[in-house]
């Protein structure tokens, strides 16, 4: 059972990031193998439906991002909100995918935002797109409103209820992730 968790941030301190690095330890802790990747590291394009206009390096990034999903059994998403909706770059990610990587796959999603009101919309259409695909999105997802003031310098969660939520959150992804492998 392998676990990715894709980071819909840019930031170097990423609150999302830390997050889904929360949630994937839940899942750790499920007895998974987990991965992050991040979209800093990946130099994806913007999607094209003509790969052959990507030079060499975004071919192979593209590859990786490809490949991560494909030995995935279950998805943990982060993304910050950005004007009421999910980060470019997370769709991108996912627009270089297709169905036939999420299909039949448990998924868990996180959002944070940095203004007061939680990012209900960046959840919703982050669900609504991996339903698209064919995901099964676990029901109960982590809303993080400033999620600046959560975390510390170094990342840290000071919160325990709210960490306890995350690493919840992994685990659960991992008991849908079984479910749906026992049943097909």
């Amino acid at each position: 059972m392998n676990v990715l968790g894709i980071s819909g941030s840019l930031r170097a301190a990423s609150t999302a990031r830390a997050a889904l690095a929360l949630a994937l330890e839940g899942a750790a802790a499920a007895g998974t193998k987990t991965e992050l990747l991040d979209l800093r590291e990946l130099d994806l394009p913007l999607y094209d439906e003509d790969e052959t206009r990507y030079t060499p390096a975004q071919r192979a990034a593209t590859a990786r991002l490809q490949e991560a999903a494909e030995a995935a059994d279950a998805f943990l998403f982060a993304s910050p909100e950005y004007h009421g909706g999910l980060s470019g770059v997370l769709k991108n990610a996912i627009d270089h995918l297709a169905g036939r990587h999420f299909r039949g796959k448990a998924a868990g999603i996180v959002a944070v935002a940095g203004g007061r009101v939680a990012p209900v919309s960046t959840a919703l259409m982050l669900r609504t797109v991996l339903r698209q695909l064919g995901a099964y999105t676990i029901p109960q997802q982590v809303l993080l409103p400033e999620a600046e003031k959560l975390f510390d310098a170094d990342g840290n969660l000071a919160d325990e209820e709210l960490a306890r939520r995350l690493e919840d959150l992994g685990a659960q992804v991992v008991r849908l992730a079984r479910a749906l492998a026992h049943s097909s």
